[in-house]
């Protein structure tokens, strides 16, 4: 056997092994991503139903929240009245303390 034929084997022998080897981890990476795709179609189904269930949701007491957000507002226009006149009084506050010294 000469040396160029012994090349040529062992170059035949490890492109084959090579070849099977991509084609070993090809065929684990195609289970690995249909599995994986599976998994993902049934995530996909259960957030669907779960988005679902809530959309069809209506929350009782529609009314409480009406006279709730009522009072609310009337608190606000209390609040809003009532710190416009703290603001006005912190006013004359400040100009009467600019005249008189501190010690």
């Amino acid at each position: 056997m000469s040396l160029v034929t012994l090349a040529l084997v062992v170059g035949f022998v490890l492109t084959a092994g090579s070849l099977a080897l991509v084609g070993m981890r090809s065929y684990e990476l195609w289970r690995t991503s249909r599995g994986f795709l599976r998994d993902l179609g049934a995530s996909n189904d259960a957030l669907a139903a779960s988005l679902d269930r809530l959309s069809s949701f209506e929350p009782g007491g529609g009314d409480r929240l009406s006279t709730s957000m009522a009072r609310l507002g009337a608190s606000r226009a209390r609040l809003d009245v009532l710190t416009n006149a703290l603001g006005r009084v912190r006013g004359q506050w400040a100009s009467l303390s600019g005249v008189y010294p501190r010690k």
